[in-house]
């Protein structure tokens, strides 16, 4: 467990964290030193720019007069746990915020690329990762799936959380199925497959599966 304050906001990272982002990374695969060093910058972007989503979370939060909030790195992601409840057009807002500033992030960084140029390779390419992690996940993010924030934004906007929870069984039971059919490995249809599974067990009044929480 690593235990850290960044801007006031209790942070914890399980080892969990670090181990499923080097698997996404490619650390099964990596043998070579240079494999390894792009593993390790892929494991920092990742790190760098889940952290930006959950203080876009957190600090709206803030905003909205939560003053206990503390944000988690775990599993496939991470939350922001605060300690009140929001209005619905406050949660919506909020939920935007994390995939808002993590896409903002990686833009910013993607243009600054085009005007200044790293001085060393591996600088570069772990700004590269990090405009790949940032714009990517934020857009994986929007998804309809639950517990990832288009399911929340789903349930908040509809304001019928079992509408949403049926949407995102769909939508994960049909990502699943392609990606398993595209041959795009196992993780990937694994991971929709779970998301799947967790929509599932919520429709049959089972509480979610605890690792895979996000905000």
């Amino acid at each position: 467990m690593l235990r850290f304050q960044l801007l006031g906001f209790p942070v914890l990272v399980h080892w969990m964290f670090w181990l499923n982002t080097a698997l996404l990374g490619g650390a099964i695969g990596a043998s070579t030193p240079a494999e390894m060093r792009a593993l390790l910058a892929f494991i920092i972007a990742a790190f760098f720019s889940v952290m930006i989503h959950e203080l876009g979370h957190a600090s709206v939060m803030r905003q909205f007069g939560d003053r206990n909030v503390h944000i988690v790195l775990y599993a496939f992601g991470g939350y922001a746990q605060g300690s009140r409840l929001f209005s619905r057009w406050q949660d919506i807002l909020l939920t935007a915020a994390g995939p808002g500033l993590q896409f903002a992030a990686g833009l910013a960084v993607y243009l600054g690329l085009g005007i200044w140029q790293p001085p060393a390779a591996w600088l570069a390419h772990l700004a590269a990762q990090f405009v790949f992690v940032s714009l990517f996940w934020a857009v994986l993010n929007l998804l309809p799936i639950l517990p990832l924030d288009g399911g929340r934004l789903c349930a908040a906007i509809t304001g019928n959380k079992r509408l949403a929870l049926r949407v995102s069984l769909v939508t994960a039971l049909v990502l699943a199925a392609g990606f398993f059919y595209l041959g795009y490995g196992l993780f990937t249809p694994l991971f929709f497959g779970f998301l799947a599974y967790n929509s599932w067990k919520q429709l049959q009044g089972e509480p979610q599966i605890p690792w895979m929480d996000a905000r």
